[in-house]
């Protein structure tokens, strides 16, 4: 019978063992490269726990030539980065010979590419989650993009850096001309829609959650989210009795980070924007389904999360084969609010 994971783990082998043959009897630690491929093939939330990496390899190759591929959507979050000097969408638009290359998704793209376009040395994520797989479990994902290049580091004893979202002047004014306009000195931004259903917490929840901000907190409201999200998001609003405020569709990615800088707080689903709120700064909460809190949990000191692990966790599922969606569904608004007691003190 086919399994479901067999995909992923034949490219995860075969990404290994091209890396082996094309480091075999190399130190990168005494090598220099001056033209580096940074593969990242999904997500936004991916990408933000991969920004990190770009900060360490510009400052360990400070006049090397740094290239992100990655899908449009996470491109958004990585723009005004410094440290990177060009980003692609499309393998199309990739030049030259990389004599670096650094695979922190390990796909068949990136896999398929390194092949055919070999580098001095090649470092993927496979080994590194093997290894931590045999050893002490998966790290967050942060970590386990930290640990791919360590191999390359002067001092491997170097203590990670959190990885720091780059909003550019204009996506900062943005920011505060919608603060400014509408009045806001404390706020609480709420994320409310996901496009997978499985990881949605009840609206109705996040309503109560809205009028327990405002009342005990004294916090304004704020939702975000894509233009595809406004409808629902909408259907909640129409569930509190007091004034609420909208940037979906309004603000990008950018801008967004900037507005959760000035934010009290922020709660929402298991996606890309609490990612960014919460290296942002912010005090976040995050609500975890069928994802993977263990290596996806809000990693600054000042957040937090819950979650009701199932037997069945982590899920791909588009749609759940238990009744009623129990996993995200089992967090309750007692628990949102002991939680947030312990984060806005």
């Amino acid at each position: 019978m086919f399994h479901p994971g067999l995909p992923d783990k034949i490219v995860n082998i075969s990404s290994i063992l091209l890396s082996k043959l094309i480091n075999r009897g190399k130190d990168p630690r005494a090598m220099d490269f001056s033209n580096i491929l940074c593969i990242r093939q999904d997500e936004i939330g991916d990408m933000c726990y991969s920004i990190h990496i770009f900060k360490l390899l510009r400052e360990r190759y400070p006049l090397a030539k740094i290239t992100v591929w990655c899908k449009p959507a996470a491109s958004g979050i990585i723009k005004n980065d410094p440290n990177i000097n060009l980003i692609v969408t499309d393998k199309n638009q990739l030049s030259g010979k990389f004599d670096l290359i650094v695979d922190l998704r390990g796909r068949w793209p990136g896999v398929l590419y390194s092949l055919f376009h070999p580098s001095k040395i090649r470092l993927e994520r496979g080994s590194v989650r093997l290894k931590n797989k045999l050893a002490k479990g998966q790290p967050h994902e942060a970590v386990t993009n930290f640990e791919i290049i360590q191999p390359l580091l002067k001092n491997p004893d170097i203590k990670m850096p959190l990885p720091a979202i780059t909003s550019s002047s204009d996506e900062i004014a943005a920011a505060e001309k919608f603060i400014s306009e509408n009045g806001l000195r404390r706020f609480a931004i709420m994320h409310t829609q996901v496009k997978r259903e499985l990881r949605q917490w009840p609206g109705e929840r996040f309503a109560a959650t809205a009028a327990l901000l405002k009342n005990e907190y004294g916090l304004d409201i704020v939702f975000c989210g894509d233009k595809t999200e406004i409808e629902g998001i909408t259907s909640i609003q129409q569930q509190i009795n007091f004034p609420t405020f909208s940037v979906a569709g309004v603000l990008n990615l950018g801008a967004f980070a900037a507005l959760a800088k000035k934010a009290t707080f922020f709660i929402g689903n298991d996606s890309s924007p609490l990612h960014i709120a919460t290296l942002s700064g912010v005090p976040s909460l995050g609500l975890f389904g069928p994802g993977q809190s263990d290596t996806f949990f809000p990693i600054t000191e000042n957040s937090g999360y819950l979650h009701h692990l199932l037997p069945c966790n982590p899920c791909h599922q588009i749609k759940c084969v238990h009744p009623d969606n129990p996993c995200i569904k089992r967090i309750t608004i007692d628990e949102v609010k002991e939680k947030i007691a312990t984060l806005l003190v």
